[in-house]
């Protein structure tokens, strides 16, 4: 399987050939999106979620990384995919790390 793993300096690296039909497991640091950190009665009360958008489809899936990590599967057919992600908490704190809106864009190899 493989791994894009996101660090909290700001650089990202790809562990292994993403490949159609599989499984893609993103590592992320939560430090790189710090914003929205609220809580509620002593709890967390935020999340940060992976968004990935498949091409040539344009199928989405959306993962929760507020813990660190996330598996998504890439659909058959997939050549390409881009990986934004988005800090919220239950003030209404918005926070998007997307590489200022371009978001992070890898190939995908055929299954196989």
């Amino acid at each position: 399987m493989a791994t894009v793993k996101f660090s909290a300096d700001w650089t990202h690296q790809q562990s292994g050939d993403i490949r159609s039909g599989e499984a893609l497991q993103i590592d992320y640091a939560t430090e790189r999106v710090c914003h929205c950190r609220a809580t509620r009665y002593g709890q967390k009360a935020w999340s940060i979620s992976a968004n990935v958008r498949f091409h040539p489809s344009g199928q989405e899936q959306a993962a929760d990384v507020s813990s660190g990590a996330c598996q998504v599967n890439v659909p058959a057919n997939t050549s390409r995919l881009e990986i934004w992600f988005h800090n919220t908490d239950h003030t209404g704190c918005s926070a998007w790390d997307s590489r200022y809106g371009q978001n992070y864009g890898f190939d995908v190899k055929a299954a196989g």
